[in-house]
């Protein structure tokens, strides 16, 4: 499955993947406050443990959906695409809770990977209870949507697969 497929795949399962609220009928504990500079302290913290520690081990150390990113960080890598330096935060809007899914903060990340390419990625942080906020997926340099995006769903931009010899080809396919 292409980069492109498994994106699409991966968004839209952020709606339980991210965290599933309490059974209808069940009383789950009231929200924890979140606010925009918490998810964007979630990403800064993220941002900075790549450049601090790589990608090894990142999906463990910095994501709720560990299974989802590291899928998604898998392909990244066949593309041979890496984070570049801090992505710029250009809007973000509060998704709030629906249905078996549990709200968060959906950030618009405009960044370059590592060779150079401009991605626009949604990067989704999310909170329960008193724990600290995390992000959903985490990989946030691939372009990587939100399903039903606020934004549109033309927003995200993905980078071309950057291997040597696949310049020409979108990334994964």
């Amino acid at each position: 499955m292409s980069l492109t497929a498994r994106l699409i795949a991966a968004a839209a399962l952020v709606s339980c993947a991210a965290g599933c609220t309490a059974a209808p009928g069940e009383a789950g504990p009231p929200p924890a406050e979140f606010t925009r500079n918490m998810a964007e302290s979630t990403l800064a913290r993220i941002v900075t443990g790549v450049v601090e520690n790589g990608v090894t081990g990142f999906c463990s150390r910095h994501v709720r959906g560990a299974e989802s990113c590291a899928m998604l960080l898998d392909d990244a890598l066949r593309s041979c695409l890496l984070p570049g330096g801090k992505p710029e935060v250009t809007r973000a809007v509060r998704i709030p809770q629906k249905d078996h899914s549990e709200g968060g903060w959906l950030l618009e990340l405009h960044g370059r990977t590592m060779d150079g390419q401009r991605y626009v990625s949604e990067f989704f942080a999310v909170r329960t209870g008193s724990e600290p906020p995390q992000a959903a997926f985490g990989v946030y340099w691939t372009g990587l949507g939100l399903d039903g995006s606020p934004f549109g769903p033309d927003n995200p931009k993905v980078p071309r697969n950057a291997c040597p010899g696949k310049e020409a080809t979108r990334a994964g396919g």
